[in-house]
């Protein structure tokens, strides 16, 4: 295929409503896995302005309130804080200034260059009096430093005198808004000033949150003259001059940050600002060749445009929302919003790490361990809940601590112990790392494990998990949930042939997590007894133990504009009906499938029309399974729906930050969806026969061996790297460098 540079550019033109600049800010957001900033004006909106730059797991704690307070319930609320803020230059000329609020915005034309990390922003102010101003802005988060550079060029063809650029460093000012929706955060302060300074060079500014003495510095400077004054609790860069017509006013703004997280000499590293002012187009070279490094192991090529560019979008985005720090992890909405108020949530193990996994097992690596060096907070959590042994992994959670106040939807999702467990699994049947197992993953899935196992029990000979609440949040504290058991069952029957099979290098890790012969014959016996419920008479798999009992409704007859339904009902009237939020049940035969053709298509049918996908999770797993049983036409629907979600702001929830595990989704709809692979001990593809898409490209990783797949006009095409073991629709072969294969409609 025939790359092309335009095919990594996103353009946005006229875009002049507040919700489609609010929409924008996200769709321009840049970061670099630890450090995100959105893509505000420089020059601030005059009035809405509320600029949001964020560090990866930097926050801060509050106190929940409860009516009815019981033992076990988290006390303590984390959430994401909002940096302080270096993003603003006032612009003044005369009596007037530049900005939405005190001119017309007449024309904007923005672009995210993915080849080389830089946004781009080019827009034409009018004045009251008639004057025309031309700003170009270019901005960048660099990506081995946590700086943002940001370039501005102003001309004007018609105004002559004086200009006056103030440039700020602030506290992150208090919004009090009012919102009943439980996905955004709540208006508070959690920055407390500690110093500030300034002398001929820059200004900085040292805080500390409020009740988790996290310390962070900001420091801003020029690649001008500046004056920098402190004002109470923000610094000015001031600088003047008389601006010609025609003549162009350019300046770099640079503005650093350091942290009790990132450095270990915060404060002092700081200061060395006064060393980073080079020309943007120096650090262009450099992410520029970091682009191209990441590219060449993740780039994804459809001969469908829309869905190619989405796609592409999608997949750099979530590249920037991973951190390699492993206090840090991946946010539901990374670092460009405050949406979940940056909580970690079983989302990024099962829909975002996949990619990582495949494409930069370093990374996926790193990632797991933030839920190593988390894990006594979930040995007392499983505490909290009851449980004697094991631990149990928070639902949503920063600092490792469970951060849900509300059990039902939160703390009784134990299907994340298994999430977390099967996505451990996973990268080992991709590297067979098993110097990490040993260290660190088999700890990990041992403590989930037996946690389960104590929460559970066993009743007439089956292995039964009750009070869960599966991926679907609108059916709650069930039991025998199909997708919890059968996770635990994978979870379990890993752990045991695992640790089977290394048990002397394992040694350590046993006594550490106190596991003996019996436990590994109750883990045993629970694998090979777990319930997983069929309706003989409808011939689909039960989502739990009640669910078909519930009574029925015709989503159709609901309002349309009352969803996500959450938003507008009583739980307890979604919770009497067959009403699910995100693919549940179907979940589980996606990734497991181990039904009968008869019963996952039936299974599909009947949860897709009881499926209001009011989550962002949902539609790409029914896509998968679209594709799966050869509904085609659907599939390549939801693909299209998935990979344009945020890039196309369809959902109207774009402003709030990216849907970043849905950008996960959409790399599975290919993968998983048309591809049929699965992570499995051996290479395994299983193709579906389509032709809505008649092309694509892309490589991936597996056993150390680089895999290229073409698929055109239903012709699988493999190159490796080295010789490679492995299963085509269940044929099993060795491939030494190509290999072509032809998609039937029924293999």
């Amino acid at each position: 295929m025939n790359y092309k540079k335009e095919h990594f550019i996103v353009t946005r033109e006229n875009r002049l409503k507040l919700e489609d600049l609010l929409s924008d800010e996200t769709i321009f957001s840049l970061a670099n896995g630890t450090l995100g900033t959105r893509g505000h004006f420089i020059e601030g909106y005059g009035t809405s302005d509320d600029p949001i730059t964020l560090m990866n797991g930097f926050y801060n704690q509050y106190p929940f309130r409860y009516e009815e307070n019981y033992e076990g319930f988290p006390q303590l609320g984390q959430t994401i804080v909002n940096l302080p803020d270096g993003s603003y230059v006032k612009i003044e000329i005369e009596d007037d200034v530049i900005d939405l609020s005190h001119m017309d915005l007449v024309s904007i034309k923005r672009s995210l260059n993915m080849l080389q990390g830089t946004s781009y922003r080019e827009v034409r102010y009018i004045s009251e009096k008639g004057y025309i101003f031309d700003l170009v802005e270019k901005k960048m988060v660099t990506s081995k430093r946590n700086l943002i550079v940001t370039k501005l060029d102003l001309s004007s063809p018609n105004y002559e005198g004086k200009i006056k650029l103030l440039s700020y460093l602030r506290l992150p000012a208090i919004r009090y808004v009012e919102n009943n929706d439980p996905r955004l955060p709540n208006t508070r302060k959690h920055l407390e000033l500690m110093n500030i300074e300034n002398n001929d060079q820059y200004g900085y500014i040292y805080a500390k949150t409020t009740n988790t003495s996290l310390y962070i510095n900001a420091a801003i400077t020029h690649d001008i003259d500046f004056d920098y004054e402190i004002n109470n609790d923000e610094i000015i860069g001031i600088h003047q001059k008389n601006l010609n017509k025609n003549e162009s006013l350019s300046f770099t703004k640079y503005t650093y940050y350091t942290s009790s997280l990132t450095h270990k000499q915060h404060e002092k590293d700081i200061k060395d600002i006064k060393d980073m002012c080079r020309p943007f187009e120096s650090y262009l070279d450099e992410e520029t060749k970091e682009r191209e490094s990441f590219w060449k192991t993740s780039l994804v090529e459809i001969s469908d445009d829309e869905i190619n560019q989405a796609l592409r979008y999608n997949l750099y985005q979530l590249s920037q929302s991973a951190s390699t720090n492993y206090h840090m992890h991946i946010a539901a909405k990374g670092i460009s919003g405050e949406g979940y108020e940056g909580h970690f949530f079983w989302d990024t193990e099962t829909y975002m790490l996949p990619f990582f996994i495949l494409t930069d097992p370093k990374k996926a690596r790193e990632l797991l361990l933030f839920r190593y060096y988390t894990l006594d907070e979930a040995r007392n959590e499983a505490k909290h809940l009851g449980c004697h042994r094991g631990a149990k992994i928070p639902w949503r959670t920063i600092n490792g601590k469970e951060a849900s106040p509300y059990f039902p939807a939160g703390s009784a999702q134990v299907h994340i112990n298994s999430d977390i467990a099967l996505a451990i699994i996973n990268y080992y049947y991709q590297t067979q790392d098993d110097d990490f197992m040993y260290k660190y993953g088999m700890e990990i899935i041992i403590e989930t494990a037996l946690f389960l196992l104590d929460y559970g029990h066993f009743k007439d000979d089956k292995f039964h998990i009750y009070n869960v609440t599966g991926p679907d949040e609108y059916t709650v504290l069930v039991n025998d949930n199909y997708y919890t058991n059968n996770a635990a069952q994978k979870h379990f029957k890993f752990a045991y042939e695992y640790i089977c099979k290394h048990k002397a290098s394992l040694k350590d890790v046993l006594i550490k997590t106190n596991l003996n012969d019996e436990d590994l014959s109750l883990i045993k016996e629970a694998y090979q007894n777990m319930t997983l419920l069929v309706d003989e008479k409808l011939n689909i798999v039960k989502q739990d133990d009640s669910f078909l009992d519930k009574k029925d409704i015709n989503i159709s007859t609901l309002d349309k504009d009352k969803f996500p339904l959450l938003l507008y009902y009583h739980p307890l009237f979604i919770y009497r009906y067959q009403l699910i939020k995100q693919a549940d049940a179907m979940l589980a035969l996606v990734l497991f499938n181990e039904v009968s053709d008869d019963i996952y298509k039936n299974s599909f049918e009947y949860y897709l029309k009881r499926t209001t996908h009011d989550s962002s999770l949902s539609k790409c797993i029914y896509g998968i399974a679209a594709y799966q049983i050869g509904k085609t036409d659907l599939g390549y629907e939801y693909f299209k729906r998935v990979a344009e979600l945020d890039f196309r702001d369809s959902h109207n929830r774009t402003q709030h930050g990216l849907h970043v595990a849905n950008l996960g989704g959409s790399y599975l709809m290919l993968l998983y969806g048309i591809l049929g692979f699965r992570f499995k001990d051996i290479f395994e593809l299983n193709p579906v026969y389509q032709t809505q898409i008649e092309t694509f490209e892309t490589s991936i990783k597996y056993h150390q061996t680089t895999i290229t797949i073409n698929v055109d006009q239903n012709v699988l095409k493999l190159e490796v790297d080295r010789p490679l073991k492995m299963k085509i629709h269940k044929e099993m072969m060795e491939v030494k460098k190509h290999y072509e294969y032809k998609i039937n409609k029924n293999p």
